[in-house]
């Protein structure tokens, strides 16, 4: 009768051994007992020592497949099932691949031989068993790792910005406490852009010229400022409660409450005094649904758009905005010059939307409008008065005399009328000569062809908002982002629709300071009042 010729494994991971003792030794030791057994040839011996059982590819493991893969090996035995793999598939694999190879499992522990009908059944029940205890396993250490986190221990890999990584004072594991030289980089950054309110690129180079260093790389840039100062996890961190697996866990606070609270409405206020960066025409007056500012964005060779700062945080990220999609820079800018344009045209409706909402505006506006009302109620009493005087026989130099009170009222609130028109309009242009004929010239021939920095300066002067309240599908493609075939043609890619992005436009609301609006639509039946002075 022919001997088996066998091969022995036994693998152990570094963790294993600490935990339980395990050894490499002691499973040679039960494997030799067991070939002695079973009076068969031990012709070799295979070892993978802290791998994990998890992997397919080890280098013992494959060393072993290639010694069967060569023939005369009848029988693999290893002490237990999770020596062999951690899942049902990997253990399954092993085994039909063995057995196309003329050999047999045998499993020590489990009492597992594969050569008999029974063992061939209860490889593939023990390989389910064993992938559920290494999910239980996974399953004990995730909670292990939180109860330590509400406990205070830092468990994570990387301490957040303004922190450093300690012994825990009782010895048990360790925990965060104050990186000094990091907090007061939060400090300085939180005086220079809530405090003094300035620009994210002007906060860059202050942090730099001052040796602030950021989280990562070498120096600020007006993205990482924003990236860090505009996100609520940091902050939320820096005031002292550190989010782990969404369990909240106190930490050391960086800022008193007051700081937080106004760094909170800081972001919340999604700041109008940044300028525009490139061109990005609606940048400082344009807002997402979500509220927050837009921020122009060109990836690569894709088309400009306005994004959302929070829909490019990671899937995961509470804070990520999915509902807020990107949209054309394109078309979004013409469809508000053309709004824009179409109100400036029409001097009654702004009229109208300024009687409705003149609590609503500034005390220039509100004065604005006492002014017209008042040189057309005298127009209307000079009106009503010379004709009354007419029919009692007054002309000439005498109906002239009876109604010089009126025409000097007239000319008096007229010319207060005139200056506090000048005033709204020179909010944004100034005094330079050059501005002020660009806006006139744009106003008075066609509006949607004028430059960007003309555009800014009237959307300025209209204390415009502009509101993404939604989304609708674009009607030259009908909502599918390509333009149809046309008939006839040949098969090729279809074509891009260039009237959207990806079948979508946005649905705006565009508010303006309708008194202001009014008050430049008057102006342009005599451009010499912007000119005069």
């Amino acid at each position: 009768m022919r001997t088996d010729r066998i091969v022995t494994y036994a693998r152990v991971s570094t963790a294993e051994q600490v935990s339980t003792g395990t050894s490499l030794e002691d499973q040679r030791t039960r494997l030799s007992a067991a070939v002695q057994a079973r009076g068969g040839e031990h012709v070799g011996h295979f070892v993978d020592a802290g791998v994990s059982g998890s992997l397919t590819s080890r280098p013992g493991l494959d060393a072993l497949r290639q010694e069967v893969s060569r023939g005369g090996v009848d029988l693999v035995i290893a002490t237990k099932i999770d020596r062999v793999s951690r899942s049902a598939l990997g253990l399954l694999n092993l085994v039909e691949e063995l057995r196309g190879h003329g050999c047999h499992l045998v499993l020590i522990d489990e009492g597992l031989d594969t050569s008999t009908p029974a063992g061939d059944l209860t490889s593939g029940v023990l390989g389910v068993i064993g992938g559920w205890e290494r999910r239980r396993i996974a399953e004990r250490t995730k909670q292990g790792r939180l109860n330590a986190a509400v406990e205070g221990r830092f468990v994570a890999s990387t301490p957040p910005f303004g922190y450093r990584v300690v012994p825990a004072p009782d010895g048990r594991g360790k925990r965060l406490a104050v990186h000094d030289e990091d907090a007061r980089t939060i400090r300085a950054m939180y005086e220079q852009l809530v405090v003094l309110g300035r620009d994210q690129q002007d906060v860059a180079d202050y942090l730099n010229e001052a040796n602030h260093r950021p989280p990562v790389r070498s120096h600020w840039t007006a993205e990482s400022v924003g990236r860090w100062a505009r996100r609520r996890q940091p902050l939320s961190t820096a005031s002292g409660v550190w989010h782990f697996s969404g369990t909240a866990v106190a930490v050391p606070a960086l800022l008193t409450p007051e700081q937080t609270a106004n760094w909170a409405r800081w972001q919340a206020g999604g700041r109008r005094t940044q300028q525009s960066r490139g061109p990005y025409l609606l940048s400082g007056f344009l807002q997402m649904p979500c509220g927050d500012a837009a921020m122009g964005r060109t990836a690569g060779s894709r088309r400009p758009t306005y994004s959302c700062r929070k829909h490019y945080l990671p899937r995961h990220d509470p804070e990520r905005h999915d509902l807020c999609h990107n949209i054309s820079r394109d078309v979004t800018d013409h469809a508000v010059r053309e709004e824009i344009t179409r109100l400036i045209a029409q001097p009654v409706v702004l009229g109208t939307l300024a009687d409705r909402r003149l609590g609503r505006h500034s005390e220039a506006s509100r004065t604005v409008a006492s002014l017209m009302q008042g040189v057309a109620d005298v127009e209307g009493a000079i009106s009503r008065d010379a004709s009354a005087l007419r029919g009692q026989g007054f002309s000439g130099s005498a109906l002239a005399s009876a109604l010089s009170p009126l025409r000097d009222e007239h000319a008096r609130l007229t010319a207060e009328l005139t200056t506090m028109q000048r005033q709204i309009t020179r909010r944004a242009v100034g005094t330079d000569p050059m501005m002020r004929k660009h806006l006139i010239d744009a106003l008075t021939t066609n509006l949607t062809a004028a430059d960007d920095t003309t555009m800014r300066n009237l959307l300025g002067t209209l204390d415009a908002r502009i509101h993404v309240i939604g989304y609708q599908p674009c009607s030259t493609c009908t909502g599918t982002g390509y333009l149809a075939f046309a008939p006839g043609s040949t098969r090729h890619p279809p074509q891009t629709c260039r009237h959207c992005l990806k079948g979508r436009n946005p649905d705006l609301r565009i508010e303006l300071d309708d008194i202001a609006a009014l008050a430049l639509t008057m102006q342009l039946s005599g451009k010499d009042a912007l000119n005069a002075g």
